[in-house]
């Protein structure tokens, strides 16, 4: 196996060049034979490979720079600091995938200028000195000596290739991915890791380069320089010379790498998952997304292990850098070597991998000609640019009459300031989508929206190339903009949206409850930071709203399967964000002695209101209180906090990531007034002072929020302890006529506030707040939840409305028919309710609530005209 310790002794006692060559054959012999003889599998080989080259390259390293700081003085920093290279790896061997004849793909950098620190000569910079250092480096592992050679060097892939400096610093480096960075080198820097050397210098550098690789947002800009680059695969793989070539001929080991690359550097931005230099690493990442099938992932791990143990066997035998399938005798022995019966089985398996691998790869872009532009309209839309547009402002503009959506268009792009190539994707765009809006007949408001779409886009104009490359995309957004004014505003707000507009299963595939917890924990597991935790949480709530509103407008779920995946959205936000603030305040004050982390403290966080009960609208707010366990006394850390101090900063930092504004907008409003003496309370209260408060100081408002509260994050044992005081409280004996009295003089009260706020819906449909509305209907079952909850507990058993009401028909405290008759009411307002977030007041049919009025003013003792006020 190979060893650094073994390598040194052996560069003192041999000297470097021969102790590399001679460790290196000592080391392939092995790793050869235990590969031939079944001891170790593929990724063992990989490992055993990538570590050797990483000791050569680390003792010639050393080697060197001791060489030449004996001679020059320790190269520093401008501030005096000492500095080392670092060496970063790219190509099979930034991916741990060597095989058994691969170059070294590497490059070079070092911190900063400066010089060295040498005594009676003049000073090498540390420009020179490293470079220097780089040059004898790739000599020692290169050049073929009497016992051959250690590693062939290909330092290519160094920023300006040959024609740029062997080293550069780290501020170059920077500057020139940000200025002068092409697709091709994105493309490279994905199998980029340091190596050796500085290791934390090349881990900065790997910081610096991650926005250029990865970019934020999914990015259809490179789709174009994937294309190009998938068809000179295509290309090069069709050469004569390449059939037999099971690396870069059709269904080798290079199409296999771009399949999975190709998921990089589209999708690593936002799942950082991806954001790895291995690429069964990133496969099985590709899997977890759900990008391929679980059956495809399989299936490429096969064809990729078979392909490169291939590779192995055709290269062990005459070491030779070489990928193709030899002939005569050593095709015999190449068939012995893969275990395989005789030449016919080992060429019936390779043709039916390089079969199932390139059928896969020519599927990456299935449509590559390129979008066709109908003339009639490319020439229109010259035409329209060409015309002159009235400033904004001037006299002319003002006399204008009601100037058309394409008129305010065309003179708010004018003012904007787009890069040639921005120009060049918007008249392709542009003259699609003006067929379209001339075939549709579509009202202003939606024509607006389309355009206020575009502007926000002609800048960032990936968005502009994912709407050219897929015309169902288009056409799916230009429907759901007329449909939907809340989808059109989001879309507009966060293009990235446009992405879930690829999607076929959008509208019908709705995440499940586990499915979005399982989301949330691999963000905040593959999260560099909290800030991009935030901005990846943001986008799922964003994504997954949008999914639940197109599944809904289209009729695919109800309201009640709206509510629930909302609820279950925000619950998993809510879990996730507590985790964030839980680790950062670990992290400064210690925890609390309860075993594991996830457990390490006693806060639960109640949801009360529409979340509370599980009926949770597309804006809505969250009524949320914080609960913790007194018999937490302080945390363990250096900088420990008494359990109320703690738990109340817990509380601060989860309500700072709910309400933080992000590129993805804001995750949610919180409202934790409901919390025991309101605003005047503390934010975090004990299991016994919320106890205490609620059985000796609750006004009766307070109950009736209590009976619509839930533990939905947190500590399962405080949550469980809040059940038990819910239950104990709303389970009090009460007067019924002096509960009914009350009830019906707060119900009068909360309409005649809203009335005066003319808070409504519009006429005929006040869902919440009208005649045998939500609010009466709550109302009623709160009061038979107060009124029964003594003698039947098991109407606490929810803190849904729909349970508790279902709950109260049971035990008889309302008739069947009447409880049944309010349930579908209810059902019908909430799903009204929800519509009408989504699309204008009058698409949406009148819904009779007269029975449910009558029903909810009898039990609630309301006056009879209590009709009028409500309305």
């Amino acid at each position: 196996e190979p060893s650094l310790t073994v390598l040194n002794e052996w560069v003192r006692e041999r000297g470097l060049d021969k102790a590399l060559r001679l460790y290196r054959n000592r080391c392939m012999l092995g790793i050869i034979w235990q590969d031939l003889c079944g001891l170790a599998n593929l990724d063992q080989t990989f490992a055993d490979l990538g570590m050797l080259a990483t000791h050569c390259l680390q003792a010639a390293l050393d080697h060197h720079h001791q060489l030449l700081a004996e001679k020059h003085g320790q190269p520093c920093t401008a501030d005096g600091q000492p500095q080392k290279l670092v060496v970063l790896a790219l190509g099979k061997y930034g991916g741990g995938e060597l095989n058994l004849s691969s170059d070294i793909d590497i490059l070079f950098c070092f911190d900063s200028a400066g010089e060295c620190a040498s005594e009676g000569r003049k000073p090498l910079s540390a420009d020179q000195f490293f470079t220097r250092q780089a040059r004898a480096v790739i000599a020692s592992l290169g050049e073929m000596q009497e016992e051959g050679f250690c590693f062939r060097v290909d330092t290519r892939l160094r920023p300006f290739g040959d024609s740029g400096p062997l080293c550069s610093s780290l501020s170059a480096m920077e500057s020139y991915y940000q200025r002068e960075g092409r697709d091709w080198e994105r493309y490279a820097w994905i199998k980029a890791r340091p190596v050796a050397g500085d290791l934390q210098l090349g881990q900065r550098l790997m910081q610096l380069v991650r926005p250029f690789v990865y970019r934020r947002y999914i990015d259809f800009s490179a789709v174009e320089a994937l294309q190009e680059m998938h068809l000179s695969v295509l290309d090069d793989a069709r050469r004569s010379d390449r059939l037999d070539d099971i690396k870069r001929g059709p269904g080798g080991i290079r199409e296999i790498e771009f399949l999975v690359q190709c998921f990089q550097l589209l999708r690593g931005g936002r799942e950082t998952s991806l954001q790895t230099p291995s690429l069964l690493a990133a496969l099985n990442a590709v899997e977890d997304l759900q990008l391929m099938t679980e059956d495809s992932v399989r299936r490429v791990h096969a064809d990729y292990g078979f392909l490169r143990q291939l590779e192995n066997r055709i290269q062990a035998q005459h070491d030779q850098q070489t990928h193709q399938v030899p002939a005569g005798e050593d095709l015999q022995r190449l068939a012995q070597a893969m275990r395989l019966d005789d030449v016919a089985e080992l060429q019936t398996q390779l043709a039916a991998v390089r079969s199932s691998v390139n059928q896969r790869f020519e599927g990456i872009f299935p449509t590559r000609d390129e979008p066709q532009v109908d003339p009639q309209w490319a020439r229109l839309w010259r035409e329209l640019q060409d015309q002159p547009v009235l400033a904004a402002g001037s006299d002319a503009a003002a006399a204008a009459n009601d100037p058309s959506p394409a008129d305010l268009f065309l003179s708010a792009l004018q003012r904007l300031s787009l890069s040639q190539r921005s120009r060049r994707r918007l008249d392709l765009f542009m003259p699609a989508l003006l067929s379209r809006l001339d075939r549709l007949e579509l009202d202003r408001s939606t024509e607006n929206h389309i355009f206020d779409l575009v502007l926000a886009i002609s800048r960032r104009s990936a968005y502009l190339v994912l709407l050219v490359q897929n015309a169902a995309a288009l056409d799916r957004l230009i429907e759901l903009f007329a449909r939907s004014d809340w989808i059109a505003d989001r879309v507009i707000r966060f293009p990235a949206l446009l992405d879930e507009l690829i999607d076929p299963s959008l509208g019908s595939q709705i995440p499940r409850a586990n499915e979005l917890q399982q989301s949330v924990t691999r963000l905040l597991s593959s999260a560099p930071d909290t800030e991009a935790a935030l901005e990846g949480l943001n986008y799922l709530k964003l994504a997954s709203t949008l999914r639940i509103a197109v599944a809904q407008l289209e009729g695919a779920i109800s309201g009640q399967a709206v509510q629930a995946t909302l609820a279950a959205l925000a619950a998993a936000i809510l879990q996730g964000t507590l985790q964030l603030a839980t680790q950062e305040l670990v992290g400064r004050h210690g925890a609390f002695s309860r075993g594991t982390q996830n457990d390490s403290n006693s806060l639960a966080v109640i949801a009360y209101g529409s979340l509370g009960s599980g009926e949770p609208g597309y804006e809505s707010d969250l009524d949320l209180v914080f609960l913790f366990n007194e018999q937490d006394l302080a945390s363990n850390g250096e900088r420990s906090l008494s359990a109320d101090r703690y738990y109340a900063r817990l509380a601060q930092r989860m309500l700072g990531f709910l309400t933080a504004i992000t590129p993805s907008g804001r995750l949610y409003e919180v409202d934790t007034r409901l919390r025991p003496n309101g605003r005047a309370g503390s934010l975090v209260s004990s299991l016994s002072a919320f106890g205490e408060y609620q059985r000796q100081q609750a006004w009766t408002w307070e109950l009736q929020a209590l009976t619509r509260a839930r533990a939905i994050a947190g500590s399962k044992a405080t949550g469980g302890s809040f059940d038990e005081i819910r239950a104990e409280v709303l389970a009090q004996a009460r007067e019924p006529q002096q509960l009914r009295d009350e009830l019906s003089a707060m119900r009068l009260r909360i309409a005649e506030e809203k009335n005066s706020t003319a808070d409504h819906l519009g006429a005929g449909r006040l869902a919440k707040h009208g005649p045998g509305g939500l609010i009466d209907i709550e109302f009623v079952v709160q009061l038979g939840v107060l009124s029964t909850a003594a003698q039947h507990a098991e109407v606490l058993q929810s803190s849904s409305c729909a349970d508790q009401l279902q709950a109260l028909a049971r035990v008889g405290w309302i008739a069947v028919n009447e409880a049944e008759t309010l349930m579908r009411a209810a059902r019908a307002l909430h799903q009204s309710r929800l519509l009408l977030a989504l699309v204008p007041n009058e698409a949406l049919p009148a819904i009779d609530t007269t029975e449910s009025a009558q029903i909810c003013q009898r039990i609630l003792s309301l006056p009879t005209d209590s009709s009028t006020a409500l309305a």
